[in-house]
């Protein structure tokens, strides 16, 4: 049996990735959103914690999931 917390999230400006991805995925999303895009995007990390939403699964092994970052200017 899982357990079940919630939390309340502070209001900011997050960067919102969508991926489809594997179970074995997950890595190399995280990897390219902070080692590719963030470096490149006028954004830093900031204060606050990351989370995934997961939506949609495309089938047995692929699901549609946003990877969120809170970010502020460079």
């Amino acid at each position: 049996d899982g357990q079940i917390g919630k939390m309340d999230l502070d209001g900011g400006r997050y960067a919102v990735a969508r991926f489809e991805l594997g179970s074995m995925d997950y890595e190399k999303a995280w990897g390219w959103l902070f080692g590719e895009w963030l470096p490149k995007s006028g954004y830093q990390p900031a204060d606050g914690p990351c989370f995934e939403m997961c939506g949609d699964k495309v089938d047995d092994d692929l699901h549609i999931v946003d990877i969120c970052v809170p970010v502020k200017p460079l």
